[in-house]
């Protein structure tokens, strides 16, 4: 076992300490020096790391007789660490100040920033900073000789494997999301996650379902989830609820058959509990339909997300059903030559959708990007507003191999797009 990519210095010949010269974008290992703030922006830090391949590294290369990275003696990286950049420390994020000085760290840096100043002294912007017990349940779970405690309770919401796409429903009581099991990192590792009603095994053992669930908060605490079932749909390789009307009579869903491209259902039904229709596929959206949603006080205007033929990148598409023109992509700003992916509207017509790794928010004709509180970036994704837009139902990632454990939070939300900190939906109570 191996570090995924290391910095191999060569320090011989004349290098002019003050002519900078570029170095390849790499993962830089090693041991925390120390931390402070920028002298020019406070929203800044600087860190230095002593570069060196990690002790569990070392060790694993010598029992495979592999040879350890080579790396300059004396090297020190210093790491400009800024708002934008991902910290994370005991897997979850966190704050600089909670990794203590000799704490083995990666830094993962923003693509064209490395630069070297004579041959121990190399400089970078940082991306992502992580101790490196994160990075190696991430990259490298060979090296983790204990496996980690996961939740696998079915009647929790968020487990060890994917839980995501929330829908909230009557102010964030009623829940809708989908959940299926993470895939093994290793060979002799298996399935992660809690194994719910709907789950499937193939001729392999590996599940292969992709399900919606519904949820209830009472007094006790969230029900366990029932599983969303649609009649005919049982060899669907996902079936996932994306947008359900308040009274739950009515909502669309996202449907795979295997070897056939997504598309879009409807079904209703007479109560909230009542048993839910066929789902009705709405062929007016055209070839690879995903993640529909109502546009807001429409029951015909479909805003959804697709890959058409010939796209290496999703879009944002509106359907109505009165043009004759068929689907049309949204235009700027929302459009961009970015993945656009996840779009759920909120009760005051905000559209809120994903480009490439960012939470944003379009209200007033301005697209913002929704931040969490901190001085650094916490990435999350699919945000779901409730229906009095009081409170934001969204997806933190746990970094894994070869998948993200994805779990479901909720932090409340102002007119100002200010975010409460984020809790975990099973903890959460309004």
């Amino acid at each position: 076992m191996v570090v995924a990519a290391s910095l191999v210095v060569d320090g011989c010949g004349v290098v002019d300490p003050a002519r900078p010269t570029a170095q390849p974008d790499a993962e830089v290992f090693g041991n925390l020096l120390d931390v402070e703030r920028s002298p020019d922006d406070p929203k800044s830090w600087m860190v230095r790391v002593q570069v060196g391949a990690p002790r569990s590294v070392r060790a694993a290369d010598e029992d495979s007789g592999k040879p350890t990275p080579v790396v300059e003696k004396g090297l020190k990286a210093t790491v400009a660490v800024g708002a934008d950049t991902v910290v994370l420390v005991n897997d979850q994020p966190g704050l600089l100040d909670d990794i203590d000085s000799g704490t083995e760290v990666v830094v993962l840096p923003v693509p064209g920033t490395s630069e070297m100043y004579g041959s121990d002294d190399l400089r970078l912007e940082a991306s992502t900073v992580m101790d490196f017990a994160t990075y190696r349940r991430w990259r490298l779970p060979k090296l983790n000789p204990e496996a980690d405690l996961e939740a696998t309770d079915p009647a929790m919401i968020n487990s060890a494997g994917l839980e995501r796409a929330p829908v909230p429903v009557a102010g964030g009581m009623v829940l809708y999301f989908s959940a299926r099991l993470r895939p093994p990192a290793t060979e002799d590792d298996s399935w992660h996650g809690a194994v719910r009603e709907g789950f499937a095994m193939n001729e392999d053992g590996a599940p292969v379902f992709d399900r919606s669930y519904r949820t209830e908060l009472t007094a006790e605490g969230w029900t366990a989830p029932e599983l969303v079932r649609f009649p005919g749909l049982d060899e669907a390789g996902q079936v996932r609820v994306t947008w359900v009307k308040s009274n739950e009579t009515v909502c669309l869903a996202t449907v795979t058959m295997p070897g056939e491209a997504p598309w879009i259902g409807r079904a209703t039904r007479s109560g909230a509990r009542g048993r839910w229709s066929a789902l009705q596929r709405i062929d007016g959206l055209g070839d690879d339909a995903r993640d529909g949603v109502y546009l807001t006080g429409s029951s015909s205007k479909i805003v959804f997300a697709t890959l058409r033929a010939g796209a290496t990148q999703g879009d944002l598409f509106l359907y109505d059903p009165k043009s004759e023109e068929g689907p049309a992509p949204l235009q700027p700003p929302i459009f961009s030559p970015t993945n656009e992916w996840n779009p759920r509207t909120g009760p005051q017509g905000e559209l809120l959708f994903n480009r490439a790794d960012r939470q944003l928010i379009l209200k007033g004709g301005q697209v913002r990007t929704l931040r969490l509180p901190g001085p650094h970036r916490v990435p999350f994704s699919q945000a779901a507003t409730t229906d009095d837009g009081r409170w934001l139902f969204f997806c933190i990632p746990k970094y894994r191999i070869p998948e993200m454990d994805e779990d479901i939070f909720v932090a409340s939300l102002t007119e100002d797009f200010e975010l409460g900190e984020p809790v975990p939906v099973d903890e959460w109570r309004p």
